[in-house]
């Protein structure tokens, strides 16, 4: 099994980067492959380019840096999306890796016929100030779920195992005794996850 972390944000050190490798430290506990993709430290350019738009209308090569991702991305198992909440949806680092690497020919095929991505399963690991409780009530969540979740993933892509997790109640900068020890209670929670990714996978195919 191989699974991936792909996480967006700038800061070299922070709670969103350490949720994606608690994750992927969990799935090599369980025995996976891993690979983490940090878009940020990586430079991943987020802007859809003029390459990229005649790459879709099949008028030249699909750019390079999409390729390398594509390659990074194209036998996991398992596709974790790490990201904390810009503005009620994901950083645009992260959109820009939708609209990229997610591309036609690739995730999915003309007439929206799922591609390569399809029967993957996909972690959305969402982290954010608010309550889980109120994007649920307030159309947050409702939006995630429909655009990502049911139009993007699973219609285009073919991916229907799919999980939201929150990560919520948390303040920037703010690490205070409480505060560590409650987001070490989250990051054993998500390597917990990991782990089980793995072993659910294998008792499975035990099973069948």
């Amino acid at each position: 099994m191989k699974v991936v972390a792909i996480v967006a944000n700038p800061e070299p050190n922070s709670l969103t980067q350490a949720m994606g490798n608690a994750l992927l430290n969990g799935a090599a506990e369980g025995g996976a492959l891993t690979d983490l993709i940090d878009l940020n430290s990586e430079h991943f350019n987020p802007v859809y380019s003029l390459e990229d738009r005649r790459y879709y209308l099949e008028q030249g090569p699909l750019p390079a840096d999409v390729a390398a991702l594509q390659q990074r991305i194209v036998d996991a198992d398992v596709l974790a999306f790490v990201f904390p909440l810009y503005w009620f949806s994901m950083p645009a680092v992260m959109k820009g890796f939708f609209d990229r690497v997610l591309c036609r020919r690739f995730a999915y095929l003309k007439g929206g016929v799922p591609g390569v991505l399809a029967g993957k399963k996909v972690k959305l690991i969402v982290l954010c100030g608010g309550e889980e409780e109120t994007f649920r009530v307030d159309g947050v969540d409702q939006a995630i779920d429909v655009q990502i979740c049911q139009r993007t993933l699973r219609d285009y892509c073919g991916i229907t195992d799919i999980e939201k997790v929150y990560i919520d109640g948390l303040i920037m900068g703010n690490m205070d005794e409480d505060i560590r020890k409650e987001l070490k209670e989250q990051l054993f929670r998500i390597s917990v996850m990991g782990r089980q990714l793995v072993v659910g996978s294998s008792d499975n195919e035990q099973r069948d």
